[in-house]
């Protein structure tokens, strides 16, 4: 069995025929190579199965053609949006993305970091979730450009994209309380990531500002179960200690409060309406169609990864730059039973 490792580009070279520099310019350089000499180069190296080592390359010259991408938690539909639009975005210019999900654990993302670095990677691309990652500071001394992802930076001087969250907790609240409802619950699960606690901060202040009663319920998860388990404890309460509104941290928490109530024959939003956040595909399509403050996830990924690119690139039009949306309130059938 041919043994892909051993072949070399020297090999390409003897069988294509043309010099070790023409075979690196047909790997790193394409644009200067003459169209025969081109096919010709590339048919020796599917020939031969010939397969950079680009760990070797990244070794050589200090850096590779890799963006690291650390998230709090891929598998959640609006960060799945994000990294889509950010590899899209890195792809365009000739980068790869390495992806990795911290799942709320500093320890993991210590690890994400660490790995990344060793993989000489250009540049960081990360969604944290906690405001002291120490690793992550040793690696911006080394110089090694990083941008925040829906979140602000704590480092000045360092690029940033996010939502304005304490004002998205502020506008669920608002919505709530223009239909007349005066008993709200706000429900997360419960890591202290720090989007949703600015969210929930929000969302209190606006409470107590406009006299409204709330109580906070923790969640075992951000995801649907967690939901599930919330609704399960609202609904098994009598009707006159149940909230008769729910802002939940996210969309996926909310579509499972609507599930556990809707099945204990408590009506959405009749007895108790239900707003989310994020926006995600599924809020449209859930039991009852989700009121939910809408985030530009794609937006997010592709704005981020483009300040990454100029940083890493020396583009000398480049502005550091900490760029902050507001959410959308997007109203459907959960909040309004009349929609």
């Amino acid at each position: 069995m041919l043994d892909r490792g051993a072949i070399t580009v020297r090999d390409v070279a003897a069988l294509a025929g043309v010099s070790l520099t023409t075979v690196s310019n047909v790997l790193n350089r394409p644009d200067r190579v003459a169209a025969d000499t081109l096919d010709r180069v590339k048919g020796a190296i599917d020939e031969l199965g010939y397969i950079r080592n680009d760990g070797a390359r990244a070794l050589r010259l200090g850096t590779s053609k890799a963006v690291g991408l650390v998230i709090s938690e891929s598998t959640s539909p609006f960060y799945a949006d994000i990294i889509r639009a950010a590899d899209t975005t890195l792809a365009a210019s000739g980068y790869s993305s390495l992806v990795g999900s911290a799942y709320h654990d500093v320890s993991a993302a210590e690890r994400l970091i660490r790995l990344f670095e060793a993989q000489r990677v250009s540049g960081l691309l990360i969604n944290p979730f906690t405001d002291t990652l120490p690793v992550l500071e040793v690696l911006i001394r080394r110089g090694v450009p990083v941008v925040h992802v829906d979140a602000n930076s704590p480092h000045p001087g360092h690029c940033s994209v996010t939502t304005d969250h304490l004002a998205g907790g502020r506008m669920a609240i608002q919505h709530l309380a223009a239909l007349g409802r005066r008993r709200i619950a706000l429900v997360r699960g419960r890591a202290e990531v720090s989007q949703i606690m600015l969210r929930m901060d929000g969302a209190r202040s606006t409470c107590r500002e406009l006299g409204i009663e709330y109580e906070e319920i923790l969640a075992p998860t951000y995801f649907v179960r967690g939901g599930i388990h919330a609704g399960g404890v609202i609904a098994s309460r009598s009707i006159s200690n149940r909230p008769d509104a729910v802002f939940a941290a996210n969309d996926i928490l909310a579509m499972g409060i609507v599930s556990a109530l809707v099945e204990r024959g408590v009506q959405v939003p009749e007895d108790i309406a239900i707003i989310g956040y994020d926006d995600t595909d599924f809020a449209m399509v859930a039991r009852v169609p989700l009121t939910t403050l809408r985030q530009p996830a794609s937006d997010i990924g592709a704005r981020a990864a483009t300040l990454l690119l100029e940083e890493i690139e020396h583009d000398p039009e480049h502005q550091h730059e900490n760029t902050v949306v507001l959410p959308e309130l997007i109203v459907r059938a959960s909040t309004l039973a009349t929609f």
